[in-house]
């Protein structure tokens, strides 16, 4: 692709992890030091992403260790845990800490996407239609406290699933460049989480951040869909973020995190973003994409608007896969094609004379 480019940043430290809480706990009158309480927090990153200010709610399970054998015993099933309006995190009915043994918390959001699994088991999901962010805690080995003032299981989050953004500009002047489709091809949307053992409490590591297997389900995730001219989208050097298309889904933007597969420039197992367009030039308006020289499987059969398909691979020299907890944004580029067929005239060389000397004497 000719002057076509594709740049991706990953954000990493997405997760909700690692920032401290702004609740304030207020003891109610009459309340018991072995009550066990609840406190949450979470990293801020956009409206529509889980963050401190907008988690309302959470799920709690807790287990006890008993005996020798170290079988986890279950202590609170799926109990949520709501904030009020004077910032307390409450739950009925109340537990108390139980005496000479240790609980394990494991908290979620929304309610309801374990379905009939537990924290301690693999958890079955499915991310598709990529709207909704999902998001997890661990705080294991915790006793009563009894001897300290206002203790709380801090419940500190992370996110469980991969964020992707899609940006597209033309930075081009004499062409104009009209978008009428972008769909991510290929993209796995089930697969089964796992939560870790360790306590999210602490910096990411391999220990304390969820894992995923058995992603299966390729699927295409619609971006942006035109239904008129009106939805075609006119690329400017200013990029369109697609996560705020209100003619797609408003992005595919939570992912099952997943390896990313590019081996044969489109193939069937192949995962990429496509883009339907044609481009244009701006002083004549002929259209100079696609066009004769097109190879059919980049023209678009039965478009309305006649287009053709450009891919861009998921996978790049930095990128190879999807992390949990990590942003990543594909900046798209898109000017001239290398099938266009336009002529082009590169800088001129001009020889130098060749001197002959013819001497009279």
């Amino acid at each position: 692709m000719k002057h076509s480019f594709i740049s991706v940043i990953g954000i990493v430290g997405i997760a909700l992890s690692g920032c401290t809480s702004n609740e304030e706990w207020v003891e109610p009158v009459g309340q018991s030091d072995a009550e066990i309480r609840f406190a949450a927090n979470a990293d801020h990153t956009r409206g529509v992403d889980y963050t401190t200010n907008n988690l309302t709610s959470f799920n709690v399970y807790a287990y006890t260790i008993s005996g020798s054998s170290g079988t986890p015993q279950l202590f609170m099933q799926d109990v949520e845990v709501s904030k009020t309006g004077s910032n307390l995190w409450t739950y009925s009915p109340v537990e108390y800490w139980p005496a000479d043994e240790s609980v394990d918390f494991y908290a979620y959001a929304p309610a309801g996407w374990l379905g009939s699994a537990t924290p301690l088991e693999p958890v079955a999901y499915d991310s598709y239609p990529g709207d909704r962010d999902i998001i997890y805690a661990v705080n294991p080995g915790l006793r009563g406290n009894s001897d300290m003032a206002n203790a709380q299981v801090l419940m500190n989050f992370r996110h469980a699933l991969s964020k992707m953004t899609v940006k597209l500009s033309s930075t081009n002047a004499e062409l104009r460049v009209q978008v009428s489709n972008v769909v991510v091809n290929n993209v796995k949307t089930k697969g089964n989480f796992h939560f870790p053992a360790a306590s999210t409490s602490g910096a990411a590591s391999a220990d304390n951040v969820g894992t995923w297997t058995d992603q299966n389900s390729p699927t295409m995730y619609p971006l942006h869909m035109s239904q008129s001219k009106s939805d075609v989208i006119n690329l400017t050097t200013t990029p369109t973020d697609l996560s705020g298309s209100s003619t797609g889904m408003g992005g595919a933007r939570y992912m099952t995190p997943q390896s990313l597969v590019w081996l044969n420039n489109g193939g069937q197992e192949d995962m990429y973003i496509a883009v339907m367009c044609s481009i244009y030039d701006v002083s004549t308006g002929q259209k100079l994409w696609p066009n004769e020289n097109t190879p059919s499987e980049d023209v678009v059969a039965g478009s309305t608007f006649g287009d053709g398909i450009l891919k861009f691979p998921l996978a790049t020299s930095s990128v190879k896969d999807w992390q949990p907890g990590v942003h990543y944004i594909y900046s798209l580029v898109i000017n001239s094609n290398e099938d266009m067929g336009q002529i082009e005239f590169g800088t001129p060389t001009v020889d130098t004379y060749v001197e002959v000397n013819t001497l009279y004497e």
